[in-house]
């Protein structure tokens, strides 16, 4: 089969990019798959050794929108794609539907969020995206109900490659001593852009409630992390929290951390929070992530009130063994056989 996937936001080290990374890396051995996204990150493409003569088109999609959908309607035509598979987080994915209408392959959207930036072009395009897509996806029940209300869709849950972050104590260990991390210290961990949608400063209100001495935050992602850094200066909570950028090796601090602590204020599913759980994590989650993401009896859904987190936090004591996770559903070997078995089904049916 030969696959076009459409990252509609660069290709780095964010949710969407990531769920095409893990699914390309299984569907490359019996599937030629090719990736657009307006940029490519090389650190990030590291992760995702290239097979099958893939090829990666990079086509800016915001600077010049006509110039964009006149080489992605070029390369379809060229390429004759079995399936098409659009990723994004709202019906601006009808962009991509109108540069590839003219080509008869099997084309999918796929929403991964609940909320969108541009509110009215959503509302405008809805209608054309849900009349010209061949098939719904989306990353839960909540992301596929908010966008494609009463239409049929799929939840494609978002597959991850569970060898890569099974608890490790020497990672531990190595981490721990690199940041000068006491045994007797509790680590509250947290991946994630840093932007609104993630909400880090709510971590903020959380370290000025808690012993300077007991815990310590490690924080990793990328946007816009020097605000949040300049922020915590201010508060002189520099001392408090350890900032870095995303990097090729996110899951060896899983096995770092005690506390996976994610305050999103919506998500589509929440990738990290699923990997910390899989890395044995005891996670405090936002009520706004979606309980699919719930896979371990150590994780816990709270509103956004302080106190309650404190609670939760304070409750935490020490497991050396760290398997609590009940379910395999997001095991990317399954969920891409899955996912072939819907391509295909959909494509004979088309």
């Amino acid at each position: 089969m030969k696959i076009l996937d459409i990252c509609t936001v660069d290709f780095s080290f964010t949710g969407i990019p990531v769920h095409v990374r893990n699914f390309y890396n299984e569907l490359k051995k019996r599937n030629i798959v090719d990736i657009v996204a307006p940029s490519f990150d090389a650190k990030f493409l590291e992760t995702m050794p290239l097979k099958n003569n893939t090829k990666l088109y990079s086509l800016p999609r915001k600077k010049n929108p006509c110039a964009y959908l006149l080489g992605l309607s070029r390369l379809v035509k060229k390429e004759n794609y079995d399936v098409i598979h659009i990723h994004g987080n709202s019906s601006t994915m009808a962009l991509e539907l109108f540069a590839c209408d003219s080509v008869n392959a099997l084309k999918i959207v796929h929403t991964h969020n609940t909320e969108y930036k541009a509110k009215v072009l959503n509302k405008l395009l809805n209608g054309y995206m849900l009349n010209k897509a061949d098939v719904l996806f989306a990353a839960s029940m909540k992301a596929g109900q908010k966008l494609y209300k009463n239409n049929h869709f799929y939840v494609i849950n978002n597959g991850i490659d569970e060898s890569s972050f099974k608890y490790n104590v020497q990672k531990r260990a190595e981490i721990r001593k690199k940041y000068n991390i006491k045994d007797t210290q509790v680590v509250i961990g947290h991946v994630g852009t840093f932007n609104y949608q993630k909400n880090q400063d709510f971590l903020i209100k959380i370290a000025q409630k808690l012993s300077c001495l007991k815990y310590k935050f490690i924080l990793i992602g990328d946007g816009k992390r020097e605000e949040f850094k300049k922020r915590i200066k201010e508060l002189n909570l520099e001392d408090r929290f350890i900032i870095l950028p995303t990097n090729n090796h996110i899951q060896d601090f899983y096995s770092a951390f005690d506390i996976f602590a994610f305050p999103s204020r919506f998500e589509g599913l929440g990738m990290a929070a699923v990997e910390a759980q899989i890395s044995g994590v005891f996670c405090i989650l936002s009520d706004n992530v979606p309980q699919e993401a719930r896979i371990s009896k150590r994780t816990f859904f709270l509103p956004l009130k302080v106190e309650n987190w404190i609670k939760i936090i304070k409750s935490y004591h020490y497991e050396n063994q760290r398997n609590d996770v009940f379910s395999k559903k997001y095991d990317i070997h399954n969920c891409a056989i899955q996912l072939e078995k819907i391509y295909k089904e959909n494509s004979d049916n088309k």
